[in-house]
């Protein structure tokens, strides 16, 4: 790693520290809690969700959680949001422990996957008792909309997995197709938080909505960006492992830019070509066709939809707390384009 390289990622870890700032007290707590739960499962899993819990990433879930139902400076954040916000952290870790199975990734947060440490046998049943355990949280909440919206965003993470599980290698899946499976795979569960977080606030209808649906565009902006990260980033600065949707056969929105330039009957020939590329090719061709510039655009757009949506319930405190996401998530993308 040169130099510049590694004061850009010292800078990176200082920006992130900078956005974490303000939850990082209920961030603590979150791990303390989360660390409690170990206890819940038995022996023989125990070393395994230790070992998840320990490389969990940035808590963006979580996050939306608090703020959501954050009621200004100086209130207590009552226990509920925390129980929601762990429910919400292994929901998600047990859909990273089965995407990183689908994808074969050996890395993720700069260590080992757990089917990289302990196999994908125990990796898929781990994945599966996070979700159960995640489940019995919220149903000991004393309202059953909880466990109803848990419930409702795992099917949904689930069936967008399995959507594009059926989708890869084909050759007419289309942009629209592509949104879907991903509003269904990753800006469920930020919807799906940020709503239970409001819900929890006892904000009215309104603002519970405008919430929902700024976390909602948060997430498909978020995974248009992850899904860029994985054909033009570089692996040391990720921390994981990259080029697994070319790989897996996942058309992403660069790749569906960047065919559009061609006629429709050689798409699947040059699909194939790409797939065999080199990672600086591929590079070379989204920039040079501007596909990377389309894409960036794209998730500026949906960054600004989200900030536009909450100028409706300006008088709600989750309003002060959310941008803030959004520019992280321009950084970051300036970072990977510039």
């Amino acid at each position: 790693m040169s130099i510049q390289e590694k004061f850009s990622q010292l800078a990176n870890k200082a920006r992130t520290a900078a956005l974490l700032a303000p939850v990082q007290p209920f961030l603590d707590q979150l791990d303390g809690y989360l660390r409690e739960q170990v206890a819940e499962f038995e022996p023989e899993v125990q070393p395994l969700v230790t070992f998840t819990l320990g490389h969990s990433g940035k808590k963006i879930r979580p996050i939306l959680v608090f703020i959501g139902g954050w009621q200004g400076k100086g209130k207590e954040v009552p226990e509920s949001l925390l129980r929601a916000a762990a429910i919400m952290e292994m929901v998600h870790l047990a859909t990273l422990v089965h995407d990183d199975i689908l994808d074969d990734a050996d890395t993720r947060h700069e260590v080992e996957t757990v089917t990289a440490r302990y196999g994908p046998h125990a990796a898929v049943l781990l994945g599966d008792a996070l979700f159960a355990h995640a489940l019995k949280l919220a149903a000991d909440f004393p309202t059953p909309e909880v466990c109803r919206i848990v419930a409702e965003s795992t099917r949904q993470v689930c069936s967008g997995e399995i959507a594009q599980t059926f989708a890869r290698n084909q050759n007419d899946i289309s942009v629209e197709r592509y949104l879907r499976m991903i509003d269904l795979k990753t800006a469920e569960l930020f919807a799906s938080s940020a709503r239970l977080g409001a819900f929890l606030g006892n904000y009215p209808p309104k603002i519970v909505d405008a919430i929902e649906t700024f976390a909602r565009k948060l997430g498909i902006a978020y995974q248009i960006y992850d899904d860029l990260a994985d054909l033009i980033g570089d692996e040391q600065r990720a921390g994981k492992t990259l080029g697994t949707d070319l790989e897996s056969g996942k058309r992403t929105l660069p790749v569906f830019y960047w065919l559009e330039d061609f006629p429709k009957d050689q798409h699947a020939q040059l699909w194939d070509d790409l797939k065999s590329s080199p990672p600086d090719e591929i590079r070379h061709k989204l920039i040079e066709s501007g596909s990377v510039k389309r894409t960036a655009d794209k998730i500026e757009q949906l960054l600004t939809e989200a900030t536009t949506i909450l100028e409706t319930v300006a008088e709600a405190p989750p309003s002060e707390m959310l941008p803030p996401l959004t520019g992280w998530l321009r950084d970051a993308l300036t970072r990977l384009t510039g």
